[in-house]
């Protein structure tokens, strides 16, 4: 398979994931408004209420928006060691980060998805509770501090080898910047409403633009043309 196929395919997989995620985006909003996660009752009823968009987004939707972004992944990194074989360092670094990223996405869906499962029989709002509540680390703090990790090696390697348009470096490190500032947002505890907080709009910020950066080194990887030439052989593993 050679490279203008890689991109093609990685490209493809890239946009099909964030498509994927556009459709799903209206499950997050269709049940409401959340309630605060103190009150136990009210979110055990909120989830019961919302259990099939939980479940169709976290079990269904969000998987399949990660398998897009994993084939990125590897098309990425192959790109960028057929670019600059001296860059395969930093190359792994991306695709070691973005697995955890991906694990850390996949573990928050479980617990949520958990929740959503525990309403189909008689529900213990207690239990409810502390799967959601669970969950807020993976999307929020952790999640965010490793999401910054990557894209800020995704933006020193595209630097570095002209893999993708100068652009999408800037989009990078601003994406990086803002999810490195959002992390200490879990000291605030958890609020809905508020911006700095655990589930602020803050956490959505950094997690909106991860999938941003995402689309559109998706779109660069098929449409434009890689700034260095990517046919020299790879050297070095």
């Amino acid at each position: 398979m050679n490279d203008a196929t890689v991109r093609r395919w990685a490209g493809s997989f890239g946009v099909a994931g964030f498509v994927v995620f556009l459709v799903a985006l209206p499950l997050y909003y269709l049940a409401g408004p959340e309630p605060p996660i103190e009150d136990t009752a009210a979110t055990s009823a909120f989830v019961t209420r919302a259990s099939t968009f939980i479940l169709a987004r976290a079990a269904l939707a969000d998987p399949l928006i990660m398998i897009g972004f994993l084939v990125f992944l590897a098309g990425f990194r192959h790109i960028i060691r057929q670019a600059r074989p001296d860059h395969e360092w930093v190359s792994s670094l991306v695709l070691g980060a973005g697995r955890v990223v991906i694990t850390m996405e996949l573990v928050g869906d479980a617990l949520q998805a958990a929740a959503a499962l525990d309403t189909f029989v008689k529900p213990e709002p207690a239990v409810v509770r502390g799967l959601i509540e669970a969950s807020f680390p993976f999307f929020g703090a952790v999640g965010l501090l490793m999401s910054a990790l990557f894209l800020s090696s995704a933006g020193c390697v595209t630097l570095a080898t002209g893999a993708l348009p100068k652009w999408t470096v800037w989009v990078a490190y601003g994406a990086a910047v803002a999810n490195l500032a959002a992390a200490p947002s879990i000291l605030l505890g958890p609020d809905y409403r508020a911006f700095y907080t655990a589930t602020g709009y803050v956490t959505m910020i950094g997690q909106g633009l991860l999938v941003i950066w995402f689309a559109v080194a998706s779109v660069s990887m098929i449409v434009v043309k890689p700034a260095t030439d990517p046919s020299t052989p790879a050297t070095g593993v």
